[in-house]
């Protein structure tokens, strides 16, 4: 079954945006970025462990779904196999299993395509509420702290987007705070570019 795009959490560029000079101003604002790391903001969010939770138990029922359909699959391949060197299939009778191969053949290529679209559907259903209450609580802080700008600083393969940024304008616990999460225990990315164990975040299942 062809891997699912393993995605780890909502890593979107979600930006808080404001007028950098209003029209009574004759010169130009110094324009204020915040940064924050989506990753690790939704790992922390309890509906977003949650969301995990759903999506791993359907993909449980896909691969168990699917792993009988293969099943069944390869036994009717050595059942034709064994006929077929025995010499006990006609060429009709020949002809009828290898087209019933094919056909259970293609019945899997479906539903791997068809379990894609269908969890990929039911992802950004699932995702939307938080993506939502996520972007509400962004404006939010760039409006009480006065950003013009909010950046996420990494991608879903952990590179960062932000090299060096002022550690003042990090505003990861402050966000996290907002969507009510206890910062006392947040572990934060280490110094070597690993980030530390921290809960999983909504991913992708694998085919």
């Amino acid at each position: 079954m062809p891997h699912y795009m393993r995605v780890t959490g909502l890593l979107v560029l979600l930006s808080c945006t404001k007028p950098a000079v209003s029209p009574a101003q004759s010169t130009p604002k110094t324009l204020r970025i915040g940064y924050t790391n989506l990753e690790l903001v939704l790992s922390y969010l309890p509906e977003a462990q949650q969301v995990e939770q759903q999506l791993r138990t359907y993909e449980k029922k896909v691969i168990e779904q699917l792993n009988i359909k293969q099943s069944y699959l390869q036994t009717k391949i050595e059942e034709y196999t064994e006929l077929k060197q025995s010499g006990k299939l006609t060429p009709a009778q020949e002809e009828e299993r290898r087209k019933e191969i094919m056909r259970l053949d293609e019945e899997i290529k479906r539903f791997q395509e068809e379990s894609e679209q269908n969890y990929l559907k039911k992802k950004a259903e699932l995702l939307q509420p938080i993506v939502e209450r996520l972007q509400k609580a962004i404006d939010e802080l760039a409006a009480a702290e006065g950003y013009d700008y909010i950046l996420n600083n990494s991608n879903s393969t952990g590179v960062a987007f932000i090299l060096h940024g002022p550690k003042g304008d990090d505003v990861t616990e402050r966000l996290l705070k907002r969507l009510g999460v206890d910062t006392s225990k947040i572990q934060r990315p280490d110094t070597t570019g690993g980030p530390k164990a921290a809960p999983a975040s909504p991913s992708a299942p694998k085919k």
